[in-house]
Order: structure tokens, then C-alpha cells, then sequence
């Protein structure tokens, strides 16, 4: 049984988004660990997606200055293969267009781009480096999101 929590960075469950992407970003990737946690986890709202009673996916969902980011997706390198990024990615904008977003951003790996397409994610940028990694800038509208949904 899959089901998403949502939670904050002073939640005890917030302890699982630390595992999760430093398995995912840190370890696997190598992506710079005194980076990975920053001061946008304060401010930020959390999903967690378990598979019974593992916490086994994760993404952030921030309002900046610049909009609704989503962001940190990470799945577990075991639990991959099982549309938990897809889900994960899903419940983040669902969310942020419930807050009110018109429109949702993700900076993406570069091999991730395509994932992000065909949610519905449009690049709009230039590569630029976030933690050592490789990215596109992205997004999507309230009105291509749910065009996509109906497909």
C-alpha cells in the first residue's frame, strides 16, 4: 500500500527526507552534502511517500519570490521502477496549484528532463549547476497540468 504524508522540517518524519536524499543525492550522485539541506527546508513543505510502513520517496514544494518551486525529488535507488517519482512529483504540484500556483517550477537533473515532460514541464532556461549537478530549468502552467492529466 502506497500513501504520501505532507510535512514540515520540524516534524519528526522530516528525519526520513534527510535518509532519503543523502541515500539518493549525497551517496549515489555525489552531489555536495554541505548543499544538500538549506535554508529553503525551513520554509518548506514536504511529501513523503511510503510503501507501507517505509518511507521510501520524498520532494520539497517552496513559495519563493520567484513562484511555487518544487524540488529534491529523490526515490529510493530499491523502489525505483515503481512510478513513486511520478506519484511523488504529481501530489508537489497538485499541491502547489491548491495553493494557488499559476504556474510550478523544477530546476531537473538533465537525464530527468524527459521524466518531466511528459508530466507536463516545459524547459525555460539554460543549464546551471545545483549542488555540483547538472540542471534545467522548468515549468508548468495550472492550464497545461491538467491538459496533460486528461490525456
Amino acid at each position: 500500500m502506497v500513501n504520501i504524508k505532507f510535512i514540515t522540517a520540524k516534524d519528526d518524519d522530516f528525519k526520513f527526507v534527510k535518509n532519503i536524499r543523502t541515500a539518493v543525492f549525497t551517496d549515489e550522485q555525489g552531489a555536495d552534502a554541505d548543499k544538500e539541506f538549506d535554508s529553503l527546508d525551513s520554509i518548506s513543505d514536504f511529501a513523503l511517500l511510503y510503501e507501507n510502513e517505509n518511507a521510501v520517496a520524498t520532494a520539497r514544494l517552496v513559495k519563493t519570490a520567484g513562484g511555487h518551486k518544487i524540488g529534491r525529488i529523490a526515490v529510493l535507488k530499491q523502489y525505483r521502477g515503481r512510478g513513486y517519482g511520478d506519484t511523488v512529483v504529481r501530489a508537489v504540484t497538485q499541491r502547489a496549484f491548491d495553493y494557488g500556483a499559476d504556474t510550478v517550477y523544477v530546476d531537473a537533473q538533465n537525464y530527468a528532463v524527459p521524466f518531466y515532460e511528459k508530466i507536463g514541464f516545459k524547459a525555460v532556461g539554460r543549464e546551471l549547476m545545483d549542488r555540483g549537478l547538472p540542471h534545467i530549468p522548468m515549468s508548468v502552467s495550472r492550464e497545461e497540468y491538467y491538459g496533460k492529466e486528461k490525456d
